[in-house]
């Protein structure tokens, strides 16, 4: 089975670049089924791939599985749920749908003690 290719765009002068290298490795602890490549936009072959993928900042994650046609892009430090969900979908699971906001107004928001019911 193919993995799902990770690509993770960095700078050095990036100040949120870090955390987002420690998040992912730290990842990789929890679930390690895609093949991680980290590039800075520094170099010629980092600059080739973002330009490739249309990446205008960092840091920036793209993931490329088999299972879904196309990149998927996450800007900025990432969450585990996050990141589970989006390699979930590059192998072809499929998402459970999200509520639209009259969905979920319909069976109620919890703001404080209020709640809001359509």
């Amino acid at each position: 089975m193919a993995l799902t290719k990770v690509y993770l765009f960095t700078s050095p002068t990036c100040p949120n670049c870090p955390a987002a290298k420690t998040f992912i490795r730290e990842f990789r602890q929890e679930r390690d089924d895609f093949q991680l490549i980290e590039l800075s936009t520094m170099s010629h072959e980092g600059q080739r791939k973002a330009k490739s993928f249309n990446v205008m900042s960092v840091p920036t994650f793209i993931i490329k599985g088999p299972g879904y046609p196309q990149a998927i892009g996450l800007m900025g430090v990432q969450s585990s749920k996050s990141m589970n969900k989006y390699l979930d979908l590059s192998y072809g699971k499929e998402l459970p749908e999200e509520p639209t906001f009259r969905e979920k107004l319909r069976k109620g928001i919890k703001i404080g003690k209020l709640k809001i019911k359509l």
